[in-house]
């Protein structure tokens, strides 16, 4: 019968005045996590409350196309949210895109699971967070992994809910970058995820891809239709629906309730009781702005809206992190690409996808990824050093914080500008900065609960940004021409990357919508904040470039110079959608939001379980991190209720 049934949905009316042992804010990645472990316990009741609703479709369900994100509606992707304007990227804006319903990130990512390192971790014990080193947190990993892709593997989890295989891609580039990744100094691996893998090296990606060809989600893995419907007497889904704040008293330290919003009537208003935890996952962005909406963050905060002040807490939003990156793309044959899918292929593809789950559609965008530190990068050469033989170290013992990798560079057979570049195949190297120094801010833009948050964006608010980022650039362009020269027996031209012929970006430039302009009064000029030009003219906000940028052309990794990179960085980098840290895990409520138990200071039964608390942001792709805090904070939350019975 379940075939039929559809899944169990409920509206705010429904739930409103009901009481819930557990409230769940955000039913993402984190959210649906939570609500399958808490509602695994018969005696207990759990709400989830979605902004977005299930939706699940077939292209939701198939590996590539879902991870398109002009699909809009299909997929639940908003692309509403914009950051302000940027001084560092001539003014411009960029887009935050979020994921508006049950599944969250999982239902659009590239499905790569990555754990990180664990020296990423490492960091955090320094920090004094000794709960979670990379030792507390390696058997959640393995509690949610099926490693199909390593069945040997001793440090793997064989059992857990998230299937992992590893797809080659079927182009024959890969063959011709495997020889010029190896030349540069890098060994080629297996396994990321391997704790005793190096730091860094060209790695096998594993992708949440079922045998089917299905992506997999935390919906199929954690909070399916059938066990929606298994446990309907104890947990209820309601979609469509807005937190617009919670109800806390101070004085006692706890929250009783949340007062909720409909999203098609969000004039109506009802009200949810929590007898013993809420628990917010609603994401980087939007956790911190219900905690502000609820007088729980900086003082000025609440003074500037009129809000009730229940707690200060200065590190609400207060501390952005992002990893941001910056295409470098060579034109190729359209059959070395996934721009083959956009000829009558397409079809043949999406064909064998149905039939038999095979094909180009039934892969993430990629397959393998590059990890290096720039201080172990060679500057005259590019060549990695495995050996620090001034401070007589080994470079790649991943255990070590001060080894993890600062750059990612991953290879695609597509486009990696957000737009398209009308007219060219395009593969990409697509250097991207996973540790940077720079934070953000997220603040109240109104005390409307539907109104998109302010969101300072960190792209090259630090010197030591712009130097990586320099760096990482230079590292991308000298792979590009080992690999130029490898034999690969196609044309294989860089036509977008610093110091080359500029018409291409120029004409990309020009299908910018207005919003990634600067808003009129922003007070940001082109160049304001940006890096230092040292002389060089500074390209224009509206796109295009001065005489002195376009005379330089077709320059080689050596020859480009920091202030052509630095114009080329201002015009192309973007966001890389591992929005984190903004309600970060601290021992103190002065530079924290949240204790070691994800508790909320000063609040005995509010958590939070998203990428918002995580204290510094690890190099990887964050969904395999943040489910590993969505599964220990359900453990903890067990541990605190346990032997405690409703009534």
């Amino acid at each position: 019968m379940w075939p039929f049934i559809p899944f169990p949905e409920h509206s705010p009316s429904e739930v409103d005045g009901k009481t819930y042992d557990y409230i769940i804010i955000g039913g993402g990645t984190a959210g649906c996590v939570v609500a399958s472990r808490l509602s695994e316990d018969h005696n207990v009741s759990v709400l989830v409350i979605e902004k977005g609703y299930v939706k699940d479709n077939l292209v939701s369900r198939m590996p590539l196309l879902s991870q398109n994100m002009f699909f809009g509606d299909a997929l639940q992707v908003q692309g509403n949210r914009w950051s302000e304007p940027i001084p560092g990227a001539n003014g411009r804006r960029n887009r935050l895109w979020a994921v508006e319903g049950l599944g969250g990130a999982t239902r659009m990512n590239g499905m790569l699971w990555t754990r990180g390192f664990p020296g990423d971790y490492a960091a955090w014990s320094e920090m004094g967070l000794e709960d979670w080193s990379y030792q507390k947190l390696e058997p959640y990993f393995r509690r949610i992994e099926n490693a199909i892709a390593h069945p040997q593997s001793k440090f793997r989890g064989h059992e857990g809910p998230i299937e992992m295989r590893q797809f080659p891609f079927p182009f024959v580039w890969t063959t011709y970058f495997e020889k010029a990744i190896r030349e540069m100094g890098l060994r080629l691996e297996t396994d990321l995820n391997d704790p005793t893998a190096p730091a860094m090296g060209s790695f096998n990606l594993d992708t949440a891809i079922d045998k089917h060809g299905s992506r997999i989600s935390v919906i199929t893995a954690y909070l399916s239709k059938a066990v929606a419907l298994e446990r309907r007497d104890r947990l209820t889904v309601c979609t469509g629906t807005i937190a617009s704040r919670l109800e806390c008293k101070a004085q006692t330290g706890l929250v009783t309730g949340v007062h909720i919003q409909s999203l098609k009537n969000p004039t109506r208003h009802f009200f949810v009781k929590a007898r013993r935890e809420v628990i917010v996952c609603s994401g980087a962005a939007c956790t911190p702005q219900l905690l502000l909406l609820s007088g729980i963050g900086p003082k000025k905060s609440a003074e500037d809206f009129n809000i009730p002040l229940v707690k200060e807490l200065p590190a609400v939003g207060a501390t952005l992190s992002d990893h941001y990156s910056i295409p470098i793309m060579l034109e190729v044959l359209r059959k070395e690409t996934f721009h083959i899918l956009q000829s009558i292929w397409g079809l043949w593809h999406i064909l064998l996808w149905l039939f038999f789950g095979k094909g180009l559609i039934a892969l993430s965008s990629m397959s393998t990824t590059i990890y290096v530190r720039t201080d172990a990068i060679d500057k005259d050469t590019m060549d990695v050093k495995s050996y620090n033989s001034e401070e007589d170290c080994d470079n790649l013992d991943s255990s070590m914080s001060r080894n993890v990798p600062d750059i990612e560079l991953m290879i695609m057979p597509n486009s990696s500008v957000e737009r398209a570049v009308e007219g060219h195949t395009l593969m990409s190297l697509y250097p991207t900065l996973v540790q940077p120094h720079g934070s953000g801010r997220v603040e109240l833009a109104s005390a409307n609960p539907l109104a998109q948050p302010r969101i300072t964006y960190p792209m090259f608010t630090n010197e030591h940004d712009i130097k990586s980022a320099r760096l990482a650039v230079r590292f991308a362009m000298r792979l590009a021409d080992k690999f130029q020269h490898s034999d690969y027996p196609y044309p294989a031209k860089l036509v977008f990357a610093p110091g080359q012929n500029t018409t291409i970006l120029e004409e990309w430039e020009k299908t910018a919508p207005i919003e990634y302009l600067p808003r009129q009064g922003s007070g940001i000029s082109s160049v304001s904040g940006a890096p230092k030009s040292h002389g060089v003219q500074q390209s224009s906000s509206q796109g295009g470039t001065t005489a002195g940028t376009r005379s330089h052309e077709n320059k080689t990794w050596k020859s480009v110079t920091d202030e052509e990179i630095d114009d080329y960085l201002r015009r192309v980098s973007h966001t890389s959608l591992h929005f984190s840290g903004t309600c970060p895990m601290s021992n103190t409520e002065k530079s924290g939001v949240v204790d070691q138990s994800l508790r909320v200071h000063g609040f005995s039964n509010l958590r939070i379980a998203d990428t918002s608390v995580f204290p510094k942001i690890p190099c990887c792709h964050t969904m395999a991190p943040v489910m590993v805090v969505a599964e220990r904070c359900a453990d903890m939350i067990k541990a605190a209720w346990e032997g405690k019975r409703s009534h």
